[in-house]
């Protein structure tokens, strides 16, 4: 009876390692707590290059910036003008911005808010060039 209930636990412990490993390799299936996602394809990259970043705090110009590659390289590619979904896990509201500076038309997403499609939104798919978090 030791024994199976000892092996029970072993193997729930390594299915729950097993399952956590490739969800954290893969920020388009998850957004850690006190960032702010964004993926450069809609609907978090599904079915397309996983290029992604995340932010802890404002950017003023999206254009110093490259996205990166699923396994956290840089991938050369500039993230102005280029995203298309964002996560919002900061804790705060964050300002997407259709130009750099924080100027130009914008949409806001409150804290645990999702939009895997840019395009239905102020600051439309592929023309965000900076973001502002800010909290009340």
């Amino acid at each position: 009876m030791r024994i199976s209930i000892l092996a029970a636990w072993v193997a729930a412990a390594v299915a729950v390692c097993t399952a956590a490993g490739p969800a954290a390799a893969s920020p388009r299936a998850t957004c850690h707590g006190g960032r702010v996602c964004l993926y450069a394809g809609f609907d978090y990259n599904r079915g397309q290059i996983d290029h992604w970043r995340d932010f802890v705090g404002d950017d003023s110009n999206l254009a110093d910036n490259s996205w990166l590659n699923w396994d956290f390289s840089n991938s050369g590619r500039i993230m102005d003008n280029s995203a298309g979904a964002v996560r919002n896990r900061v804790g705060c509201s964050v300002t997407l911005w259709q130009h750099a500076y924080y100027t130009g038309a914008h949409s806001t997403f409150v804290h645990d808010s999702n939009d895997g499609y840019l395009e239905n939104n102020a600051v439309g798919n592929n023309r965000t060039s900076s973001l502002d978090i800010w909290c009340v």
